[in-house]
């Protein structure tokens, strides 16, 4: 039987892996013949493509005004309205020159900016192939050309493609005529201008489009030579390939392969397992008992999701590490890693996207992780790295290494995510070789890690135990001055484009006797990690609301955290502190971050809903640097929308700035909200705002937070020097201005 079994065995394999060879070559020949094709395609579409961008440039040249005001004179402002500016604004052209009689430069615009003639001299060689073709053409023309010719004339474009600096380019030479005979060139020859626009991304995307490719990119040099991807060649001017024009082919014949394979061989591998069932009926029990023991064995020692070492197997790996240490061995470094904004994408995109996440972040742990160092996935987004090592330096290395692996965008099925990693490195000694001392060390330096700002790596050293102890001590003095009612209250004055005071920000201070002044950005993160933000947030509410009276025609904004909004009983206490304080929630504003609205289930949404319709508006504050959505925009019910600093400070420098502060004032109008702006210090700001349609401001310019005795004096018709403020925007307090 035995005999028998390995002959029908290797009879059916050889058989099968016949018929494989013979469909697999069979598949690659009609791949070979398609990908011939298929380049053939692309290569002509891309030569018209070129064209075709050489041709967007005609309707500006060909054109009697262009012959007057190019060759009749020279008018600079003319060339630069409708050669320079109209063709970079209409049709994404990055830079376009003129060129007289004699190819030298008259006038030239790169990137939207009057170009010194000099930075043409850069350019010359490359278009110097496309100007003689323009000049053979014109000369030609003239000869055959009749003397008293008045039909209009095609247009002589010549287009080439070149590197300009870094950037590949599709370069053109135009002839500058006239359209209906109206204007004539009075010079011995025609000017020539002379335009590049960029084969960018967006360039590939939109030929990529047209011509159905896949996986379209560019790539510098001549790689036709690259195996597995399709290639166009992109020609410079000398004939010379630059560039090639890469993407993914269609395989119509592995299609096929993978079509009829399994049915031309399902007989056969019928068949063989029908030879085989015998075989594997024998040994069906001893492997399923094996199988058993070696699955419950990995499952105790390995993450089910990543298929890495569990909590279980790090601690034996580490236990025996400080063995080792103690007796000559090596000495080992823990990396303590933590992805930052894991829980934001598990919770927007859903668990699915999240485990595929963890998935690949363990695979790249893995990979840079090589074979001496272990990893581990501890729980959640929790993984570490137990290093060998001989000196810390090669710590901070792989730290470092795991930093930028984890921080390069992830390609997920739905899509591509963005995330970074904090760790924190704890190295194992022999004055202290345990587990649970390089464990402490990494934890540690994990927290100073995600204190000092995220997405970077802390080596544990001694002084964080005394950092440990500081924010202890501040985590005590806290909750003393929070019992005691020890913090202080400023407001930042909010005024109207006639500088008319219309209200303020609570903003919560809090100086202690034994640290000094506590900045806000350190005691609130540390009051909702040590439970105490509730009694923070309660403190601050009853404060605004006392304060509040002082000012009844006034509306006072008071900032709400994620933890608050997400206790059941939020809504309850409001109400009753409101109550208390004797103020109308009409003149209360909650002024909440976006984080708060992205958590899911109508818990949040309901509660608001309540607060609104006891009379509180609803702020959205620093806009636009969350989760911006228009559907919490349309789900949740907002009033308000405050623009960040963050957009503010970049007004006037980044054009993207502009269109997005532009953008979120015409989406506040557009849903009914009102908009202000925060962080406006300059009057070029405020301007900027103004003219965007900004009708609210707060920042700087007009006043620093100030205590609630100069919110007083505002609101008594007086005025107030606040460092940092200029007169002319200072805040006045007008009876009809409320």
């Amino acid at each position: 039987m035995r005999n028998q079994f390995w002959a029908v065995a290797a009879g059916g394999g050889l058989a099968i892996a016949l018929l494989g060879f013979t469909l697999d070559r069979m598949a690659a020949n009609f791949d070979a013949v398609s990908l011939k094709r298929e380049q053939e395609v692309v290569q002509n579409g891309l030569a018209s493509r070129i064209d075709e961008v050489g041709r967007q440039v005609v309707p500006q040249v060909v054109w009697d005004d262009a012959v007057v005001n190019l060759d009749n004179r020279l008018d600079k402002s003319w060339a630069r309205d409708n050669i320079g500016i109209y063709l970079h604004v209409t049709s994404g052209f990055q830079f376009s020159w003129v060129l007289n009689a004699d190819d030298q430069p008259v006038y030239g615009m790169i990137d939207g900016r009057d170009a010194e003639l000099a930075e043409f001299a850069g350019l010359s060689d490359s278009v110097a192939q496309i100007v003689r073709q323009v000049r053979d053409a014109e000369a030609l023309r003239r000869e055959v050309a009749a003397e008293t010719l008045v039909e209009p004339q095609s247009a002589i474009v010549a287009s080439t493609t070149d590197m300009v600096g870094a950037d590949l380019t599709i370069l053109s030479a135009t002839l500058v005529q006239p359209d209906f005979g109206s204007a004539i060139v009075q010079g011995r020859r025609a000017p020539i201008v002379i335009t590049g626009r960029l084969m960018d991304a967006a360039f590939v995307d939109s030929f990529s489009r047209r011509y159905m490719l896949e996986d379209a990119h560019l790539h510098e040099g001549d790689a036709r030579g690259e195996p597995g991807q399709a290639h166009a060649g992109i020609v410079g001017p000398s004939n010379e390939i630059v560039s090639t024009l890469d993407w993914s082919p269609q395989q119509p014949g592995d299609a096929l392969l993978r079509t009829f394979m399994p049915l031309t061989l399902a007989l056969l591998a019928g068949m063989l397992a029908l030879a085989l069932l015998a075989y594997r009926k024998a040994r069906a029990g001893a492997q399923a008992v094996v199988a058993s023991e070696q699955r419950a064995l990995h499952m105790a020692h390995h993450d089910a999701l990543t298929g890495l070492g569990n909590r279980h197997a790090m601690d034996q790996a580490l236990a025996q590490a400080a063995t080792a240490l103690l007796t000559g061995g090596p000495r080992y470094a823990l990396h303590c890693i933590d992805l930052d904004n894991f829980k934001e994408i598990n919770d927007l995109a859903g668990h699915a996207v999240g485990d595929e996440l963890l998935r690949v972040a363990a695979r790249r742990l893995t990979k840079i992780a090589g074979g001496r160092a272990h990893c581990f996935r501890l729980d959640g987004d929790e993984f570490a790295v137990l290093q060998p090592v001989t000196a810390d330096e090669e710590a901070e290395a792989l730290a470092d290494s795991i930093c930028r692996v984890l921080a390069k965008r992830f390609a997920l099925t739905v899509g591509r995510f963005t995330l970074t990693a904090s760790i924190g490195v704890g190295v194992m000694d022999t004055a202290d070789a345990t587990a649970t001392e390089v464990l402490r060390k990494a934890d540690l330096a994990l927290f100073s890690a995600k204190r000092d700002g995220r997405a970077k790596y802390a080596v544990y050293d001694s002084a964080m135990d005394e950092l440990l102890r500081r924010r202890r001590g501040l985590q005590d003095a806290l909750r003393r001055d929070l019992q005691a009612g020890a913090l202080t209250m400023v407001y930042q004055p909010q005024v109207d484009q006639d500088r008319n005071l219309i209200g303020v920000e609570a903003l919560v201070r809090w100086t202690s006797e034994e640290f000094g002044k506590i900045s806000p950005a350190i005691f609130v993160p540390l009051a909702e990690e040590s439970g105490m933000i509730e009694a923070l947030g309660a403190f601050t509410l009853k404060r605004a609301f006392e304060d509040s009276r002082r000012w009844p025609d006034l509306k006072v904004a008071v900032n709400v955290s994620a933890l608050q909004l997400r206790d059941p009983g939020f809504t309850d206490r409001v109400l009753l502190l409101a109550t208390e304080a004797g103020v109308r929630p009409s003149g209360i504003e909650l002024e909440l971050t976006e984080g708060v609205l992205v958590e899911r289930g109508q818990g949040a949404s309901s509660r608001l809903d309540a607060l609104r319709d006891a009379g509180f508006s609803i702020a959205i504050d620093d806009f636009g640097t969350g989760y911006s959505s228009l559907s919490y925009l349309s789900r949740f019910p907002i009033g308000k929308i405050k623009i960040d600093r963050s957009f503010v400070i970049d007004m006037g420098r980044s054009k993207s700035a502009d269109a997005l502060v532009s953008s979120i004032v015409q989406l506040g109008r557009s849903l009914n909200m009102r908009v202000i702006a925060e962080g406006v210090e300059t009057p070029e700001q405020w301007l900027r705002l103004a003219a965007a349609g900004c009708r609210e401001f707060q920042g700087y310019l007009a006043s620093r937070p100030v205590s609630a005795e100069d919110i007083d004096r505002l609101y008594a018709g007086e005025t107030i020097g606040a460092a940092g403020q200029d007169p002319d925007y200072a805040p006045s307090w007008k009876r009809s201005a409320a």
